[in-house]
């Protein structure tokens, strides 16, 4: 008896193989309200960097929190970016290991990038102009900022209190 030979064999994927995780529209798709919560503040903390963050004595000169870009805006801009890369894994199914909760890292971003724009309310640029030096104002776009901060915090608190609550339950 001749043995035959299957040729497609080789080209099959072994049964124990992941499935493919879902691509990034899915994932948002799959995100809880106080989830997609946090993201919109997230993006909104991120989003208020181009907007003005401070304005001239006179002639209402303005600057982004862009065009003031330093250590705290790169390091907002940062947190803002971890936490809504945290959101993506977390719509895909992923979670922190044990004892990180997703919620307490969220709350956590949110009080960093809040307190980096706390920072940047009192450590505003001069203004110099015929050798006089005054320090801008704050515009409207420091306190949008702030604001996304401050939901980004709510929301982590609010996702972490839904996890505690999961886990003790299972105990």
């Amino acid at each position: 008896m001749p043995a035959t030979v299957d040729a497609s064999s080789s080209e099959r994927q072994p049964s124990s193989a992941e499935p493919p995780a879902p691509s990034w529209w899915q994932a948002i798709g799959a995100l809880g309200a106080s989830e997609r919560l946090a993201a919109l503040g997230a993006l909104i903390c991120a989003a208020a960097t181009v907007l003005p963050w401070y304005r001239a004595p006179i002639d209402e000169l303005v600057k982004t929190g862009l065009g003031t870009f330093g250590f705290a805006m790169a390091a907002q801009l940062l947190t803002t970016g971890a936490a809504l890369a945290l959101l993506l894994a977390v719509g895909r199914g992923r979670r922190p290991p044990l004892p990180l909760h997703a919620g307490t890292l969220l709350a956590a971003a949110g009080i960093w990038a809040g307190a980096m724009v706390v920072s940047l309310m009192f450590d505003r640029p001069e203004f110099q102009l015929a050798g006089f030096n005054q320090d801008y104002r704050l515009a409207y776009g420091i306190f949008v900022s702030l604001g996304g901060a401050v939901v980004l915090t709510v929301a982590g608190l609010r996702i972490r209190r839904v996890e505690v609550a999961a886990e003790r339950g299972r105990r």
